[in-house]
């Protein structure tokens, strides 16, 4: 069946369309993901608590790089190494939005047939962008609140590790 030209370009404007999505989950892939989370503890005291959320963090490399007794905050930092996999995975996914893009683009223009093989060599950009991107230092705002609250700020996964690890229970802000 042969290809009508309405057919290429719609096809160019989907392929389009999909490659700016890849750039988007790209870009959001280093987006910082700080988040608050409250949770609240009723079967722990307060020094247990501590020591269990102290302990967690330690696990996971953190370092309390400051304390402020009058709020009852404690703030840690730690150094986070981007996932190779996601690496890999946005080079993988870049090399198959760059084919996509070559193929419609060698059929619309058939003077440039082979420009998928050229496309495909930009392809490690992807993974060397989430590389560099990704932010090396996380910080994490604990604060312990009155009737055994913990208000957790930190990136979006850490607050879910530690409320799995710690079988805390979230409170949904109102």
């Amino acid at each position: 069946m042969p290809a009508t030209i309405p057919t290429i370009y719609s096809t160019l404007f989907l392929t389009i369309l999909l490659f700016f999505g890849l750039i988007s989950f790209l870009r959001g892939s280093i987006r910082d993901r700080t988040t608050d989370a409250l949770f609240t503890v009723e079967e722990i005291t307060d020094d247990r608590l501590l020591k269990q959320v102290r302990d967690h963090f330690q696990q996971r490399a953190y370092k309390v790089i400051e304390i402020d007794p009058a709020r009852d905050v404690a703030t840690l930092s730690g150094q986070v190494k981007p996932s190779l996999f996601l690496a890999i995975f946005m080079t993988i996914l870049a090399a198959v939005g760059l084919i996509c893009l070559g193929v419609v683009l060698g059929i619309l223009i058939p003077d440039l047939e082979n420009l998928w093989l050229w496309l495909l060599i930009f392809s490690p950009i992807a993974g060397v962008f989430y590389w560099r991107g990704t932010p090396r230092e996380r910080l994490v705002s604990l604060q312990l609140l009155p009737e055994t609250r913990l208000k957790v700020r930190a990136h979006k996964d850490e607050i879910e590790e530690l409320q799995r690890s710690l079988n805390l229970e979230k409170i949904d802000k109102e």
